[in-house]
């Protein structure tokens, strides 16, 4: 069996050229659902690090058994298939298309997929190497022809060029001064300046390979996906669901397990938990459960509830170059009104933790939980003067606009009960995820909105909020302030790990004296729900969040 090369990310460590190209052959990305294996230990050049390998099932010393089908739900709407360009679909993109690696949130290294190894020169030049024989989807257009590393330059141009991708561009566009095939097989990058999350931003789902003929077919990846993924499209019907069936080419050896698979779209969180309980889903795929929820499911024969890690965190963001959010002491009076502790109850059920600029779990570079909750204190009686102080004796209004999805809506509902103690009155807007997305957040068409701080991989994305080209080239809030800019470029130049750690917990008590242009609220724990029938899941909880190849998925009878 095939076994993944892995290395810690050079954010931790410094690879040396020898040490780089020990990598191994590799096999799968991280992934967020998949199973993770036995590991040994091996020591090079006084670092630990793992080599898991993924084709070791979960459930003890059970033989995964090949073929079945598989359902899930999803909550999410998926504007389209395109991992280039829609920043929902890359749930689907992971099954349908390759990537060089991906990123272990758990041991912060790297996960070979594509790439059979890859090697940091020095700090400005990265190589990477593909396996050979690697095929696209035996589909039109690409009928099974092999994989080159001009697929990876052009999905590169792709990425970077796209004016409707969704993504953000900073790397390719500001900071790469050039990337090229140097062979069939053999993709090179080299960056302008020393810039140490590299390695991380490559690794996210947003950088899939993609055949440039189906592109220039079809005009965009939306619709149609041809790709070189465990699993190759059967019908994508939008809002309503997705279909997969097994890539007999797939570049791992002896995977997927499941023949097939499909994904029901249903916009009613009740709907989605209804299909699980009562077994139509083998696997509860809404928005990510609850402590209360979780402990009645504990009661159902047949359902196993795992716990881990969470990377996602909900936050506010606020247009701070127009008023009243450009006064900090409006932010502030803000910030201190949240009162965290009663989110903590209403939101998670007690189960989560007040979470600053970097969630917590994302080990090991948020600050101590005990300064964030010292911090973050409520205090109505400050918010009060501050916000009289500004000018706003009476209060103000704002108005909050927030994506209908459930747990937003409900932080908002809450939130603004907060903000009203002290005269901050809220009118809530709620708006579709697609046209939330395409024209408040990204356009900056807000004066205070909800959303998700994603689950990044590596701590310079979360910090691109207070940067002046934000996380995707542009600042959403209007957010611009040379001090913060500099935080950002001493974090992301510094290679050593633990140098770069103290920059990135400084930097974080730096922007939250800012009071915005994101105000950070809780971290829940991390939950996931399937049934006994569905294995190679169970061991991967807090897995890279990002990647789910579906691979290592298999069945048994069901019961019941």
């Amino acid at each position: 069996m095939e076994r993944s090369g892995k290395r810690p990310t050079f954010s931790q460590r410094r690879l040396s050229r020898r040490d780089a190209l020990k990598a191994g052959a590799g096999t799968l990305a991280a992934a967020a659902l998949a199973a993770a294996g036995c590991s040994r230990q091996t020591e090079i050049a006084g670092t630990r690090w793992a080599d898991d390998s993924f084709l070791t099932p979960t459930g003890g010393n059970d033989v995964p058994r090949y073929g079945g089908h598989l359902v899930a739900g999803t909550a999410v709407a998926f504007g389209g298939l395109d991992p280039q360009l829609s920043v929902d679909s890359y749930v689907l993109g992971e099954k349908l298309h390759g990537y060089l690696y991906s990123i272990d949130l758990r041991s912060r290294s790297i996960d070979l997929q594509m790439a059979d190894n890859y090697e940091q020169v020095d700090e400005t030049t990265y190589i990477w190497k593909l396996k050979p024989g690697i095929k696209f989807h035996d589909i039109d257009p690409t009928w099974g022809r092999e994989v080159t590393a001009e697929d990876v330059v052009y999905s590169m141009e792709r990425r970077r060029d796209e004016p409707t991708s969704q993504n953000d561009k900073q790397l390719l566009r500001d900071y790469t001064a050039s990337f090229s095939a140097t062979d069939d097989l053999t993709f090179k990058l080299v960056t302008a300046r020393p810039y140490s999350p590299t390695f991380d931003e490559i690794g996210n789902p947003s950088y899939a390979i993609v055949p440039r003929e189906a592109v220039e077919k079809f005009g965009n990846l939306q619709q149609q996906a041809s790709g070189c993924g465990a699993y190759v499209l059967e019908k994508f019907v939008r809002g309503e669901r997705v279909d997969f069936v097994k890539n007999p080419n797939f570049y791992m050896k002896d995977l997927p397990y499941i023949d097939s698979l499909e994904i029901h779209i249903m916009s009613d969180e009740a709907a989605i938990a209804q299909s699980f309980i009562t077994g139509r889903h083998d696997s509860y795929g809404g928005t990510a459960p609850n402590r209360m929820k979780v402990e009645q499911w504990k009661g159902i024969k047949g359902i196993n509830v795992r716990t881990g890690p969470n990377f996602w965190r909900r936050t506010f963001m606020l247009r701070v170059d127009k008023p009243p959010f450009n006064d900090p002491r409006v932010r502030q009076a803000l910030d201190i009104a949240i009162d965290r502790q009663d989110l903590i109850a209403k939101m998670a059920f007690g189960d989560a933790r007040i979470a600053g600029p970097v969630v917590p779990d994302l080990r090991p570079w948020p600050l101590p939980q005990e300064e964030l909750d010292d911090f973050y204190r409520l205090d109505r009686a400050q918010a009060k003067q501050l916000l009289s102080a500004a000018g706003y004796p009476d209060g103000l209004d704002v108005e909050l606009k927030v994506a209908s999805v459930a747990d937003l809506s409900k932080l908002a509902t809450i939130v603004m009960g907060h903000l009203a103690e002290v005269g901050i009155r809220c009118k809530l807007a709620l708006q579709e995820l697609g046209i939330h997305l395409a024209q408040t957040l990204y356009p900056g068409n807000f004066q205070m909105t909800a959303y998700y701080n994603l689950p990044y991989s590596e701590p310079d994305r979360p910090l691109c909020q207070w940067f002046s080209k934000g996380q995707a080239g542009t600042s959403f809030s209007g957010y611009n302030n040379p001090e913060a800019d500099d935080w950002i470029w001493r974090e992301r130049s510094e290679f050593d790990p633990e140098k770069r750690k103290q920059i990135i917990l400084d930097a974080q008590r730096f922007f939250m004296r800012e009071h915005g242009p994101q105000i950070s609220t809780i971290s829940d724990t991390g939950y996931g729900a399937y049934w006994d029938w569905l294995h190679g899941i169970d061991a991967n909880v807090g897995r890279g969040t990002y990647f789910d190849l579906g691979v290592h998925y298999w069945l048994t009878e069901r019961h019941g």
